[in-house]
């Protein structure tokens, strides 16, 4: 028979399994440790753009803002508001009767901002922007109103250019309790009553027909005055050329009259019997070669009167 083999038992294999479950447990407990460290820590850090305001509240008081950036806050007594600061439209539908009755609708948008140093001062009065908004679009909505109301129906209808400034000067005088900044006012549209818009459309024909009917005798008048000025021109145009008339005539009387004058001088100044020769020159030439019913004698010789 074979001997009984020793039974060996081996206590440092025992003791590294012990050792091994330990290091596990250590392990599990520093993962652990980082993961509640990750949850309490990461919620911490918060991020600001720059186009945002951050307000922290601790303990629901308002404590402070964040600048721009990463911050580090902690979660626990601390809560962060986020205020956007980038430009918001706000669409108003407005009813209101002008001093004259007429009653007048319409759509006014807004553009606006909030005001960024005045972030706690918005969050200690209102608590979020959707309560500003609550607040305020009444006030607004009754400014509009108001404006419209001040005016009768024609003014409206002749100032709609500058109904948006006097909006806007209206509600920047009472924005300031709500801590924003208006930067533009659009009226988008303007209803009047059916009645009104008849009245409004009778009333621009009849300026265009005034305008017409103008037109037609302004233009008559300068057909008219163009023809007065053809005729004084045609008029003027027969005085000088009567006038140019009268003075050849005068200009051609004035030289016959020194060629008499001349002739009288020099005839005067002829011998006798030459001023003779002259007068017989004179008959011939002008003798047609009839004679004369009468003749007779004197000291000239032949009597020329009466030749025909």
């Amino acid at each position: 028979m074979r001997p009984e083999e020793p039974v060996v038992v081996d206590f440092k294999k025992g003791k590294g399994a012990s050792g091994m479950k330990k290091a596990g447990f250590g392990i599990a407990l520093f993962i652990t440790a980082v993961i509640l460290a990750l949850v309490i820590v990461l919620p911490s850090f918060r991020v600001v753009r720059t186009e945002e305001a951050a307000v922290v509240r601790r303990w629901g008081v308002v404590d402070r803002t964040l600048p721009p950036g990463i911050n580090f806050v902690f979660w626990i007594p601390n809560t962060v508001d986020y205020f956007d600061l980038q430009v918001r439209e706000q669409a108003f539908r407005f009813s209101a009767y002008s001093v004259d009755a007429q009653n007048v609708s319409g759509y006014v948008t807004v553009l606006y901002r909030i005001n960024q140093e005045d972030a706690m001062l918005i969050a200690e009065q209102f608590g979020s922007v959707d309560q500003l908004e609550r607040r305020m679009d009444g006030v607004l909505l009754q400014e509009i109103q108001n404006v419209f109301a001040l005016k009768s129906a024609m003014e409206i209808v002749e100032q709609r250019a500058v109904i948006s400034h006097e909006i806007h000067d209206r509600l920047r005088a009472v924005t300031n309790q709500f801590h924003i900044t208006v930067t533009m006012v659009s009226v988008e549209s303007i209803d009047f009553s059916r009645a009104f818009e008849l009245a409004v459309e009778q009333r621009m024909i009849a300026e265009q027909d005034m305008m017409q009917a103008e037109f037609e005798r302004e233009r008559a008048l300068i057909i008219a005055n163009q023809q007065l000025e053809v005729q004084t021109l045609e008029a003027e145009a027969v005085v000088v050329r009567a006038r140019a008339e009268a003075e050849s005539i005068v200009l051609q009387a004035e030289a016959e009259a020194e060629a008499l004058r001349v002739m009288r001088t020099m005839w005067q100044g002829m011998p006798e019997e030459m001023r003779d020769v002259m007068l017989r020159q004179m008959f011939f030439d002008t003798w047609d070669g009839g004679l004369p019913h009468v003749w007779g004698q004197d000291n000239l010789g032949i009597i020329m009167d009466g030749l025909q």
